[in-house]
């Protein structure tokens, strides 16, 4: 499996990988800041896969690493198998938004615990017990799935038994 990056001027950057029996799936990433997939056949016929936005394509590779991560390292596994990360935006209707970390109770009242707070002027990793929750923030959390889920039964409307 042979992977080559290839400088077009003024556009970007091609990659491309062999993938299957003489296809290549080839990747641009275009300076502009979008990314697109297409996938090459024996031929030599494009065929036009997707065009991804840079958020869609920062996902796809999220994705696509967890996948290594879990054959790199059994300790990542055993991470990823135990516990869960999960994402929570803030609606204005949420009992945490004013309240600080510490003041929440959330890591007594559940065992999940905040790692982040995602916020469009920035993020905020480790965030300090004195870390005000405001409306719009995405909360990352981690825990066991047990935890996850009373964190979500406690302070959204998102818990998966509903």
């Amino acid at each position: 499996m042979a992977t080559r990056e290839t400088d077009l001027p003024g556009v970007g950057t091609k990659y491309s990988l062999d993938v299957g029996k003489d296809e290549q799936l080839v990747v641009v990433h275009h300076r502009v800041g979008h990314w697109e997939l297409a996938r090459v056949d024996a031929e030599g016929k494009v065929s036009p896969l997707v065009q991804l936005q840079a958020r869609e394509a920062t996902e796809l590779g999220r994705i696509l690493s967890r996948g290594e991560v879990l054959q790199e390292d059994p300790r990542k596994r055993m991470l990823f198998e135990e516990f869960g990360i999960e994402w929570v935006k803030l609606e204005p209707e949420s009992s945490l938004v004013g309240l600080s970390l510490e003041e929440s109770g959330i890591r007594a009242r559940t065992g999940a615990s905040v790692i982040a707070v995602l916020r469009p002027e920035g993020s905020i990793p480790s965030p300090s017990p004195d870390t005000r929750f405001a409306n719009g923030d995405t909360l990352v959390l981690i825990g066991h799935p047990d935890q996850i889920e009373r964190f979500l039964s406690a302070f959204t409307s998102l818990s998966s038994d509903k």
